[in-house]
């Protein structure tokens, strides 16, 4: 063949090649509206992340280690590893990261532009951000949280001085187990006995040492039990209590038993204090009647703050008759838009007229602009389907688009998408 010809030859090849391409291009003309990863792992407190993490392309049952789970006949998992470093010692109620990856497996189909937590359901977590690229989809989730016993105290005593002082320390056997410190909630209930027989119970005591003296009004042998408890609403969703630990005896003669002096109404403040008392870490409302405000929402100097039944002051994420509030460390109830890991939520004004504090859902009109809070309260993002019409909420911001093209889907003036 003479040069000429070696030159339209290689010329048709192109165009035949590029061609070929274009129409490769053009099958992929569905797109994958949403993705669906279950994730997992039997690690225990105390244990770090397993180096491999399986991967299952056909099935979202729950498997035992830890895995990444999906069943598509259109995208498959090809691989997953730990975000969260496989060298920490997980404690009680750690959420460990994971990055999935996920690519197509059917030429007909590509992924979208945008994936959101609107449109990544997560099955064992919950989704943090999702990355595209052509032909992959990398997912970071948040796996729920480990699940575990919290150890029992050691070495419950009595110090020498002053006399009916409690002591132990957080965990059993801290030389053996050189994680337990890592894993304890740091709350313990202390129940002290008489000659075997129930005198006084302490719960969720924010401290390894408590004076028990105030009790001790009668000849006999005291002894007291002591066992880490869950106290807070993640502790509490993912820790279990501790077994029991016994103390020593502690024999006080009736020339030494005390007068009673320095017991307190619920644990809390001396007969003078009234108001904010704080006990350890925890603070409580007392009356002058020496009563506790317990169970109860209290306005003081127009802020909201909620106490439990044993009248301890909440902070955090909180229920209240079926409602959900958000109560900041200094326990003042939390209203407008917060972020809580990488979701936002909305909880009402006091001019939105609606429960005030409480988490909002569904249709939110705010600054003009209009958003949609899920059945969890988290804020929708990117494409969402709700009552059967399709709308698109700017990932990031959360409001509404309308009168406008999104990846050449055109949303009217309701913000709804015109198939």
């Amino acid at each position: 063949m003479n040069k000429r010809w070696r030159y339209v030859a290689t010329a048709m090849l192109l165009c035949v090649m590029t061609i070929a391409a274009s129409i490769t291009s053009l099958a992929a003309t569905k797109t994958i509206s949403s993705v669906t990863i279950r994730v997992g792992t039997d690690i225990e407190a105390g244990d770090t992340l397993d180096d491999g993490i399986d991967v299952y392309s056909n099935s979202l049952e729950v498997k035992t280690g830890s895995y990444a789970a999906t069943n598509s006949e259109r995208y498959s998992i090809r691989d997953a590893e730990w975000v969260t470093s496989t060298s920490k010692h997980l404690t009680v109620g750690d959420e460990p990261k994971m990055r999935v990856y996920i690519y197509i497996d059917d030429d007909d189909y590509a992924f979208r532009g945008t994936y959101s937590s609107s449109n990544v359901k997560i099955k064992g977590g919950t989704f943090i951000s999702a990355k595209r690229s052509s032909d992959e989809l990398e997912v970071v989730v948040k796996l729920n949280g480990i699940k575990g016993t919290y150890p029992a105290p050691s070495d419950a005593g009595w110090k020498n001085s002053p006399l009916g002082k409690a002591v132990w320390n957080r965990d059993l056997d801290p030389d053996r187990d050189p994680y337990g410190k890592s894993i304890t909630s740091g709350y313990y209930d202390v129940y002290l006995y008489r000659n075997g027989k129930s005198v006084k119970r302490f719960e969720a005591l924010n401290t390894t040492t408590y004076n028990l003296y105030p009790y001790m009004t009668k000849e006999g042998t005291y002894s007291y039990k002591v066992r880490t408890v869950p106290y807070t609403e993640e502790q509490k969703r993912y820790g279990e209590k501790s077994e029991w630990t016994e103390s020593d005896e502690l024999y006080i003669d009736k020339n030494h038993v005390s007068d009673g002096t320095g017991q307190q109404d619920g644990n809390i403040g001396t007969t003078t204090q009234v108001g904010w008392i704080q006990s350890g870490n925890t603070w409580y409302y007392k009356y002058p009647d020496g009563s506790l405000q317990k169970d109860s929402w209290l306005k003081i100097n127009n802020i909201w703050y909620l106490f439990d039944r044993d009248g301890r002051m909440l902070t955090g994420w909180q229920v209240k008759n079926g409602r959900t509030y958000y109560l900041q460390e200094s326990g003042a109830m939390y209203t407008g838009w917060i972020k809580s890991g990488e979701l936002w939520y909305f909880l009402n004004r006091p001019e939105d007229g609606d429960v005030e504090g409480a988490m909002r859902t569904g249709w939110l009109n705010y600054n003009g602009k209009v958003y949609y809070l899920h059945s969890n309260g988290a804020m929708a993002e990117g494409w969402t389907q709700i009552d059967k019409n399709w709308y698109y909420f700017y990932p990031g911001y959360g409001y509404k688009a309308v009168n406008t093209t999104i990846d050449t889907f055109y949303v009217d003036a309701n913000g709804i998408w015109k198939k």
